[in-house]
């Protein structure tokens, strides 16, 4: 173990990474209210391991070429906030190939999100301390079990890489390794879907100006750009707007939810647009909104469903349910099928390595449990519509 505390020493280590084509790195930072502050970056090739002071190292530009290098391959273990950090600290747009052991094991095992010792317990059999896993990594010298502590991380890396690259090589799903380590931090989040009527629960409560009110302001936030809706109260706050229907900025300031500078951005339009909404507004227009239940037998047995086939093709197919089908797509499978009545529409939420790595297992899984007919949860249904009278 080498600990790098001068730029000599890191200008020499950047020269011995030069020829390296695999390293494994992991980093020990600080969690601040302004975010996270890099202390340390461990940095293995195999037969060597250096230890970054980044507190007295700022400037780490002279291992970029080195560690940026398209021929270089990252390994690392839960890299979500490592990768960002250590980008940032070498001034690096995007990483090389990366392969994250915590994300190989979930493709070839049921487990997802698992610890490094236990990962290095269940493949190596080895038996880790985390004696040093609370410590301040920011207090110097750090004292040598602390530094020891660190080089330990990446100990075991290149034995973990050799044992689940050869797992994931029989599955012929390497390339995949490859997709789903990089998703962790680069995947863009998703866009909230439009709001519509069906997104405020209790508009089926509000009289005729109230809900000619929220149509309006529905209609206005999905107008708006996605950095502008960003800016915009919460739809529980236009939800309270609309319930108010105020008729000057002044009342529209004492909604909860209604902040000073977006009142003074677009404060008078919301009173201009809601008192078009009110002077539009008739009683022979209106038509009283009918209230969402808030669960449905039919819509529990679709989920479930959902659920099982999802299980039994994640099984299957030898994969983490959490990692290829997470919870948030098995959500929105299932509505896809209720809306379609169609098994094969829980295939919808699922793209690139998802649905290259499951829609085979899961067509398989379909045959094996096919959907409720139609009948039968119609059957279903008339038992809710009894149960709500």
């Amino acid at each position: 173990m080498q600990l790098i505390e001068t730029r000599g020493a890191l200008t020499a280590m950047a020269e011995r990474l030069a020829t390296a084509e695999r390293c494994y790195i992991d980093t020990e930072f600080e969690s601040t209210r302004g975010g996270a502050e890099l202390c340390l970056v461990q940095i293995g090739t195999g037969t060597e391991v250096f230890i970054v002071d980044t507190l007295r190292l700022r400037d780490l530009s002279p291992l970029a070429a080195a560690l940026g290098s398209p021929e270089t391959q990252w390994v690392v273990h839960a890299g979500g906030q490592d990768i960002p950090l250590l980008l940032g600290a070498l001034g690096l747009e995007r990483s090389p190939t990366l392969f994250d052991t915590q994300i190989a094991w979930a493709l070839v095992s049921a487990e997802p999100s698992v610890a490094l010792g236990y990962l290095v317990y269940r493949l190596l059999g080895v038996r880790t301390g985390k004696a040093h896993q609370a410590d301040d990594w920011k207090r110097r010298p750090l004292p040598p079990s602390q530094l020891a502590y660190a080089a330990a991380d990446i100990e075991h890396l290149p034995a973990l890489h050799a044992e689940l690259a050869r797992r994931a090589e029989a599955l012929g799903r390497l390339p995949i390794v490859a997709l789903a380590s990089a998703e962790q931090w680069t995947a863009a989040p998703e866009s909230p879907p439009p709001l519509s009527l069906a997104s405020f629960r209790h508009a089926w409560q509000l009289d005729a100006p109230a809900q000619a009110g929220l149509r309006a302001l529905v209609a206005w936030h999905n107008g708006l750009s996605r950095t502008a809706r960003e800016q915009c109260p919460e739809p529980k706050t236009l939800f309270a707007v609309a319930s108010r229907m105020p008729a000057s900025t002044a009342e529209l300031g004492h909604i909860k939810g209604v902040s000073r500078s977006f009142l003074e951005r677009r404060g008078a339009t919301l009173v201009e647009l809601l008192s078009a909404a009110r002077a539009a507004t008739t009683a022979a227009d209106f038509v009283p909104i009918e209230p969402e239940p808030y669960a449905t037998f039919e819509e529990l047995t679709v989920d479930a469903w959902v659920g099982l086939v999802r299980a039994e093709a994640c099984a299957r197919a030898l994969v983490a349910p959490d990692l290829a089908f997470p919870t948030r797509l098995a959500r929105r499978a299932g509505t896809a099928v209720r809306a379609a009545d169609d098994a094969l529409a829980i295939l919808e939420p699922l793209s690139g390595w998802r649905r290259e790595l499951l829609e085979a297992a899961l067509r398989e899984a379909i045959d094996l449990r096919p959907l409720p007919l139609a009948e039968d949860r119609h059957r279903i249904a008339c038992v809710d519509a009894a149960s709500s009278t």
